[in-house]
């Protein structure tokens, strides 16, 4: 089993990082690790490059993880909600994955640029609560997830981070290795 992980948290060792682990201790298989902060990805430009041809004219980080979206059987995304939304640069990651989505609606070139149907994952901490908190969360999440082929399994929201840390939050924990033992299951 081959799992991507998108992780969007500016802090090495954050409360989305100990989510992330509990889940990483439970998942099977070789791991790729992308770093939204420290990664050499740059935001879509809209220069419409792949309305016309397959890939991306922005030459970075990005082209090795296109090649891993393509192969890999799970996708998680950890990130702490920022503004109601995953992190800034983890956003930017995610415009990149316009080319996909082009590949399909505008060049309409399924086979040369296919991608692996997959499932996935979202790990998301916040250090507030609020009713409706998720709704912007899993709309980002879903056009992500949509163009890359990934069925999401489900989530954790790991909530009141500021009051609650996550190392002490052992429902969001036990659901985290649930959805890892999910993955394996589905993808093993």
């Amino acid at each position: 089993m081959k799992t991507l992980v998108f992780y969007g948290s500016p802090l090495e060792n954050s409360h989305t990082k100990v989510l992330l682990n509990a889940m990483l201790e439970e998942l099977k298989g070789e791991i790729k690790f992308v770093d939204c902060y420290r990664a050499n990805i740059a935001p879509c430009k809209d220069c419409k490059y792949c309305f016309k041809r397959q890939g991306c004219s922005i030459k970075d980080d990005m082209q090795e993880t296109y090649a891993y979206i393509k192969e890999c059987d799970a996708v998680i995304i950890a990130t702490p909600m920022h503004f109601g939304t995953v992190s800034g640069p983890m956003l930017n990651v995610f415009t990149r994955l316009q080319s996909f989505w082009s590949s399909r609606h505008i060049r309409q070139e399924d086979a040369k640029d296919k991608i692996k149907e997959k499932y996935g994952a979202l790990l998301v901490t916040t250090g507030g609560n609020w009713v409706n908190m998720e709704l912007l969360m899993e709309g980002t999440v879903d056009f992500a997830f949509d163009h890359m082929e990934t069925e999401q399994i489900g989530s954790v929201y790991a909530k009141e981070t500021d009051n609650y840390p996550v190392k002490e939050n052992e429902k969001a924990l036990k659901k985290a290795r649930y959805l890892a033992k999910r993955l394996n299951e589905l993808c093993g």
